[in-house]
């Protein structure tokens, strides 16, 4: 693989991925799932008083539930960690190193 090949890829990946990240986050975020989302919230609190969970133990885990949903957090939590690795090619990757001398 050469250098222009692997600028082609590159290019293309900087084109897809960010498309593909706004069409994922968009089917979390479209009305039929904040309907389906608020429906699941509801049930979920509403379960946990019928089994007598105080009210404010309720609330405080239905909370919980909601931001364990929250896609953008989980994704900002990942890309942060992404972040503060150094990425290397993969093994199999022929990638011609520069001589700095």
């Amino acid at each position: 693989m050469d250098t222009e090949e692997i600028k082609e890829i590159f290019a293309t990946l900087n084109e897809s991925i960010p498309k593909l990240i706004t069409g994922v986050i968009g089917s979390f975020y479209s009305p039929e799932s904040a309907s389906k989302m608020a429906e699941a919230i509801g049930g979920f609190y509403s379960k946990l008083k019928e089994q007598g969970i105080p009210d404010e133990l309720a609330l405080e885990m239905t909370k919980k539930y909601v931001s364990a949903l929250d896609f953008r957090e989980i994704l900002a939590s990942v890309g942060s960690e992404g972040r503060k690795k150094k990425r290397r090619p993969p093994e199999d990757m022929d990638v011609e190193e520069e001589d700095t001398e």
